[in-house]
């Protein structure tokens, strides 16, 4: 953020009005209660710098984390032809990161669509034998998942879904 941005925004309150700031991990749906907020100014680079000392965390409110969740997340581009619209599940690596299991390499991107529903691309890692054997590649393959939430979906697993039909569900969430 710049600093005429944050004076922007500023400028739209009274200037005695209170400032609150949240921390928060919308991902992990937590929240960090602010101890002692600092004001510093970096010497080096001559730039303002907030430090926020942070106390325990503690679970967001259902109804606040899905305000955060829709607040960080980007508004969902016009895709006016199929090549669009599989270009931007190409750039899956450009939406937010759901959740991540370290132990089994897996990324899951999630892109929540404008009908509540969601698109969910899982990354993960594959040790090919055969390459290492036949190939002089790097024998760990990046291989993905795609997947559609529908809202009231029970297990991820059930929800796994292709490409055709991820292009028709945006085709459909944009007609509307």
């Amino acid at each position: 953020m710049e600093n005429k941005e944050l004076k922007e925004y500023l400028g739209e309150f009274n200037e005695d009005s209170d400032v609150s700031i949240i921390v928060a991990n919308p991902e992990d749906r937590k929240v960090y209660m602010p101890e002692a907020v600092l004001l510093m100014k970096d010497e080096e680079v001559n730039q303002p710098c907030f430090i926020v000392r942070v106390g325990t965390a503690r679970d967001m409110d259902e109804d606040i984390a899905k305000e955060v969740e829709e607040v960080a997340h980007p508004e969902l581009p016009k895709l006016k032809n199929n090549d669009l619209r599989k270009e931007f599940l190409k750039n899956y690596r450009d939406w937010p990161v759901w959740f991540e299991v370290p132990q089994a390499e897996e990324v899951y991107y999630r892109y929540i669509l404008p009908d509540g529903s969601a698109i969910v691309i899982c990354e993960y890692k594959q040790y090919v034998a055969w390459k290492e054997r036949y190939t002089d590649e790097n024998p760990e393959s990046t291989y993905i998942k795609s997947y559609l939430l529908e809202p009231g979906y029970h297990h991820l697993h059930d929800c796994e879904t292709n490409e055709t039909a991820l292009v028709k569900k945006l085709m459909e969430v944009q007609k509307r």
